[in-house]
């Protein structure tokens, strides 16, 4: 049984060639990933949109300057790389297309991040106009994406769901950078929520109604991690010239945790509604792929015997 198939795309003739990977990846992390600070910078030129932080150098790659940068690059960034990732799978060699989504990746941060920097230096800003420690956060937040990216597209079953857990959590601040003006930041938008864990938990399942049992840990990390959103915007509303986070950067483990770690054992704020649609939802998935894996396994059984 082949453990990568999400239904239909394990034969190789479907597959593609590695090369193939490493522009599509690039695309994926940059184009794709950060796809919400491209729309509202053509909403800005277009009209729709007033005051997006393009900053005085014109358009940046990357949206390095505004004041919720660093909510916006860490989940479009995590959100590019998971998707660059994913794409590893379709190479009928897995350590081919795991390379390729890597150097496709790199391939795409060392290209962007290098075009900001040289704008936003040449713009002449004060010292936002290079933001290098900015660039590290994106290249860190792209680089965990990809690593649950090629998990995802990769790895086990069960392992598919926990890898899924942080770009659920963060993928309604994603959805909400389309909005004409509005700032790439977590809401904890229900319906959102709950499709993106019901999707998750249902690629946790592959061939055997026994995976459901990977359900739990995707469950368990979802719980903790769906307090990410809100650690974010903790960071980022205690980062200014001079404050105790820019003179020790070290306090953002201190934040982060004083946001996630009550999310372990506290019942608020986890939308147990949206739960309950995800699980739903997620059944619904899981019984899907497995029918059509059972109806797989008849076909090549009653191709056998003709």
């Amino acid at each position: 049984m082949n453990p990568l198939r999400f239904g239909g795309m394990g034969d190789d003739e479907h597959r593609i060639s590695a090369w193939w990977v490493v522009p599509l990846s690039a695309l994926a992390w940059w184009a794709g990933g950060f796809l919400p600070w491209i729309a509202q910078v053509s909403y800005e030129v277009t009209g729709l949109a007033d005051g997006v932080p393009a900053g005085a150098a014109g358009f940046l790659p990357l949206p390095v300057t505004g004041d919720d940068a660093l909510t916006s690059v860490v989940v479009m960034a995590l959100v590019g790389g998971v998707v660059a990732g994913a794409l590893a799978r379709l190479p009928a060699s897995r350590g081919a297309g795991a390379g390729a989504a890597v150097g496709g990746v790199l391939l795409a941060m060392a290209g962007a991040g290098g075009a900001t920097w040289w704008l936003a230096a040449r713009g002449g800003l004060p010292h936002e106009g290079a933001p290098v420690w900015m660039l590290v956060v994106t290249g860190v937040a792209g680089l965990v994406g990809l690593g649950l990216g090629l998990l995802a597209g990769l790895g086990p079953a069960p392992l598919r769901g926990v890898a899924l857990a942080l770009p659920v959590v963060l993928l309604d601040g994603w959805l909400w950078g389309f909005v004409p003006g509005h700032p790439v930041t977590p809401h904890s938008t229900w319906w959102i929520f709950a499709v993106g864990l019901g999707l998750a938990l249902g690629l946790a399942v592959d061939s055997r109604p026994i995976e459901l049992l990977g359900w739990l840990p995707t469950a368990g990390a979802v719980w903790v991690l769906q307090a990410t959103g809100a650690a974010l915007v903790a960071v980022q509303a205690n980062l200014w010239p001079g404050s105790p986070l820019t003179e020790q950067p070290l306090g953002v483990f201190r934040v982060v945790w004083h946001e996630i770690a009550p999310a372990a054992i506290r019942s608020e704020g986890h939308q147990l509604g949206a739960w309950v649609v995800a699980l739903l939802l997620g059944a619904a998935v899981a019984a899907l792929r497995l029918s059509r894996e059972a109806a797989d396994e008849e076909s090549e059984l009653s191709e056998a015997w003709a």
